[in-house]
């Protein structure tokens, strides 16, 4: 037992080593991000349920891939940033239980002059107001929009995907039913900004117009995975499409969460916000 135990650390530490390396620069493989959708999972010492347990993870965290190689097929090793620890967790999670933080998105819904986007403020005078109630059919989503330009089933819960103009830029919004009620709703932004630094300009307007609707987030994360450019405003938006840096914001309403989310991999960024409602926060989503 004690040798299994020592074992298991040394491997840890081995893969730790590895992730080291993974985020000592810009020039390597940078790292792909997932979010929980179950209510909790736990990452592992070992890609093992019966190995100890590193850390307990809420629905809707943050994980940050270290390594490209998949355990026993579904388990893969993942940086965790723990605000209430204040540092950051490594373990083994099981990739069932996570989803992708960039959306998959079809041909169709790329914006034709999204590569030649020029970059403008963002235009809080076209106010969007969500157009329903949580529990709504399907049925009832396509009355109101349309056709969607993609659909997307997976036993229980089923995606309708639309292409929106909200607030002066393209966006990819998904409606998330089930078993036939809409439970959430996502805004991807489709637009590609050449500077990174103008996705932060515009998370940071974003939240400031939140704030002035609803009141101050109930929670605010600045993550840095890497702090070598922490210091050097400018360099931001380079941490930021290496995965190196994200942040987050969180409003609750009475029947809604609401929250922002800012990240990046592969010098690509991901940003987002996601409508859930309060009812349906304990349900597995996609």
């Amino acid at each position: 037992m004690v040798i299994r135990q020592v074992l298991a650390k040394l491997r840890l530490i081995i893969n730790l080593l590895l992730a080291l390396i993974l985020f000592s620069g810009l020039a390597g493989a940078q790292p792909k991000k997932y979010q929980v959708i179950t209510p909790r999972i736990t990452l592992h010492l070992e890609p093992n349920e019966k190995s100890p347990v590193v850390a307990n993870v809420l629905r809707g965290e943050i994980l940050t891939q270290a390594s490209a190689v998949r355990f026993r097929h579904h388990w893969i090793f993942v940086y965790y940033y723990s605000a209430e620890k204040g540092k950051t967790l490594a373990g083994y999670a099981q990739e069932r239980f996570l989803r992708k933080l960039f959306p998959e998105v079809n041909s169709v819904l790329i914006s034709n002059g999204n590569g030649d986007f020029q970059y403008t403020e963002l235009d809080f005078s076209q106010d969007f107001k969500f157009p329903f109630s949580w529990g709504i059919s399907k049925e009832k989503v396509i009355e109101i929009e349309g056709k969607p330009q993609y659909q997307e089933k997976s036993e229980q819960t089923e995606i309708l995907r639309y292409q929106k103009e909200i607030m002066s830029r393209t966006c990819l919004v998904e409606y998330i039913f089930w078993q036939n009620e809409l439970t959430s709703a996502r805004f991807y932004l489709l637009n590609d900004y050449p500077d990174r630094n103008q996705y932060i300009n515009d998370f940071m307007k974003a939240k400031d117009y939140l704030g002035s609707r609803y009141g101050q987030p109930v929670k605010e994360q600045v993550v840095w995975l890497d702090s070598t450019y922490k210091e050097k405003r400018d360099f931001w938006g380079k941490a930021l499409g290496a995965g190196l840096l994200e942040f987050r914001a969180s409003w609750m309403l009475k029947r809604t969460e609401v929250e922002l989310i800012l990240t990046g991999s592969d010098n690509r960024v991901a940003f987002l916000a996601e409508c859930t409602g309060q009812q349906y926060k304990s349900l597995v989503s996609n």
